[in-house]
């Protein structure tokens, strides 16, 4: 599940946004690892792209629970294929 919306400074836009990601886990039998994360993607050009996010992984699978806290910066590149 993702929330985002386009915000605009003068003329640039970037889209911060607020995402969440269960897993099931078999071998727990259970919903066991939650994923939230906080990030903004920032368009350069026409086909680059960062996305620079905060995120809390949340393990409830094994004893004690563990908790992980991570900052991520992906580079998105974009390619068009032409029909020819």
């Amino acid at each position: 599940m993702t929330l985002q919306r386009t915000l605009a400074v003068r003329s640039y836009h970037f889209i911060p946004y607020l995402a969440g990601e269960p897993f099931y886990e078999s071998q727990y039998s259970k919903w066991s690892t939650m994923s939230l994360y906080a990030g903004s993607l920032f368009p350069v050009g026409k086909h680059v792209q960062f996305n620079l996010y905060f995120e809390h992984d949340n393990n409830t699978g094994k004893h004690p629970n563990q908790q992980v806290n991570s900052v991520g910066l992906v580079l998105n590149l974009y390619f068009s294929l032409e029909n020819q």
